[in-house]
């Protein structure tokens, strides 16, 4: 597959996980735009709080200070006006009493006419009142307001008043006027009202301003994640485009700048890759001639039985060198032509069990391995390249373990697993995370080993152009396990074309090692 229908399906995917993405911030209560929504509908409520409470405190006052300066001024031009008659009339207390109500009676509807309704307490008679339903006064306020004009707002059957009372000096008759403040209070109701009403509205206004604050916020935001989705993805041409001054352009600047410096590095990293891949290929193939030919002269002076005992061993030791420096250059064309993505595959039906005993017979370990499987286990593999993978698992478990191995087959609807397990120390902690890897090897703790380095990172790459994968633990017995995880399903016996590099390997040529328990029957 090419790289741009990598990244065109990693613009995909990278867009379908922003949609999710997306769906998923609707439901965060915890994102910008709740909080965003949040500050400014508690900055319109709190404003509008604030400007009704202080409108109604400050008309409440004013009406009733100018309602009981109104009071006061009229109780005072009543005094002005019907005091005089008052008097006389509180002070005709030896006359008909009937006569005296009834001319209290009189003043005080005539007083009542300012609006509001008299109560007159009279010592002679008692109480004479305009309005019946208005007739008690606190006995705190009647003592009070015989002294001096008093004040006090109370409430009467649910009706506010205002009530307002003076003594007469001469007669020490009192009077009190009840001001009603229904008025004003309707008046205070409409201003809460109104209030409640602009709070709502202005609720309402901060949350549309909110919403377009939030997008002109989060827009960018989440373009920049997408982009940031599809650079992860492989993606490095993606760029962002910048308008304005603000700070959310300058991100984008900034990362438009270190998309440019991450794809120029990774150029970078693939021609040298590229041409370290060149150069081992290169040398491995000039090297291979001369050594087809040193191969040849090595196995002569193998033969050679009549020489002196120094000659015999220098000329085997050359011989197993010369061998061993062919195994390297092999395996380093055969990682070669995996980088290169030239290794490709020829699937064919195979019984499993058969191609593993072939296997263990043609180098000769069929008394130190165990084989545990079934009798037929047809596959569709490349027999080559899993004689290569089971070769290289054997051969390290016998090197580097204790004998005897163990190779057991494990069936399952959709894969065959493969154990093979030692008897051995079993592998260090610190090199499980490694083992897959190219010319890594655990002497210090596993003893010499003469390979390459290489065996078990073909394997991998053998295992994974199966679609298969290898994973290595130690059992708490002891021991080291090698597990190989091939997939039953495969397409239809052929060719396979050839797969690049990129879907196969790291570009570091670091393997993830997954460790996982195999599953039992």
């Amino acid at each position: 597959m090419s790289r741009r229908s990598d990244a065109g399906r990693s613009a995909r995917h990278g867009v379908g996980w922003w949609r999710r993405g997306l769906h998923r911030r609707g439901l965060r209560l915890t994102g910008i735009r709740p909080r965003l929504f949040a500050g400014f509908a508690a900055v319109a409520v709190i404003t509008a709080v604030i400007i009704t409470s202080a409108s109604y405190y400050l008309s409440r006052t004013a009406m009733l200070d100018r309602t009981q300066q109104t009071a006061v001024s009229n109780l005072n031009e009543d005094f002005s006006a019907y005091g005089a008659e008052l008097e006389a009339a509180g002070a005709s207390g030896g006359s008909n009493d009937a006569q005296v109500n009834a001319a209290l009676h009189t003043l005080s509807n005539l007083m009542a006419k300012n609006g509001y309704a008299v109560l007159v307490l009279s010592p002679a008679v008692g109480s004479v009142a305009s309005n019946p339903n208005l007739t008690e006064v606190p006995a705190d306020l009647r003592a009070a307001a015989s002294a001096h004009m008093v004040q006090e707002r109370t409430t009467i059957d649910g009706v506010p008043y205002v009530l307002t009372g003076a003594a007469l000096d001469k007669t020490g008759m009192q009077v009190f006027t009840f001001t009603d403040l229904s008025q004003e209070q309707h008046v205070l109701d409409n201003l809460v009202l109104i209030g409640a009403v602009s709070t709502l509205l202005a609720l309402i206004g901060a949350t549309v301003v909110a919403f377009f604050a939030s997008r002109n916020i989060l827009l960018p935001i989440r373009r920049l994640g997408m982009a940031s989705r599809r650079l992860g993805h492989g993606d490095l041409e993606v760029r962002l485009d910048v308008s304005g001054t603000d700070e959310l352009a300058e991100v984008s600047r900034t990362f438009n700048e270190t998309a440019r410096a991450l794809a120029q590095s990774m150029e970078e990293l693939r021609a040298m890759d590229a041409a370290s891949r060149r150069f081992v290929a290169d040398v491995s193939h000039e090297l291979r001639t001369p050594l087809t030919a040193m191969t040849a002269v090595t196995e002569v002076l193998e033969d050679v039985e009549d020489a002196d005992p120094t000659t015999v061993s220098a000329a085997h030791l050359i011989a197993n060198e010369t061998k061993r420096l062919a195994r390297l250059v092999e395996d380093l064309m055969e990682i070669s032509r995996m980088d290169a993505g030239t290794a490709g595959m020829r699937v064919e039906e195979m019984n499993l069990p058969e191609l593993i005993e072939a296997t263990i017979e043609a180098r000769g370990w069929t008394e130190k391995v165990r084989v545990h499987a079934p009798a037929v286990l047809p596959v569709l593999v490349d027999a080559r390249r899993i004689d290569v993978v089971l070769a290289n698992l054997c051969g390290n478990a016998l090197k580097h373990g204790g004998e005897p191995v163990d190779l057991t087959v494990h069936e399952y609807p959709d894969m065959v697993l493969i154990e093979v397990s030692d008897q051995g120390p079993g592998i260090p902690a610190n090199a499980l995370p490694h083992i897959f890897e190219r010319f890594y090897k655990a002497d210090k703790a596993r003893g010499r080993s003469e390979g390459s380095g290489l065996g078990l990172a073909i394997a991998w790459e053998n295992a994974r152009l199966h679609d298969g994968e290898l994973a290595a633990r130690n059992r708490p017995e002891g021991g080291a396990v090698f597990t190989f995880r091939l997939p039953r399903h495969r397409p239809a016996p052929g060719d396979i074309p050839d797969q690049r590099a990129e879907s196969l390997l790291s570009a570091s040529g670091r393997h993830e090692v997954r460790q996982w328990e195999a599953r039992s029957r």
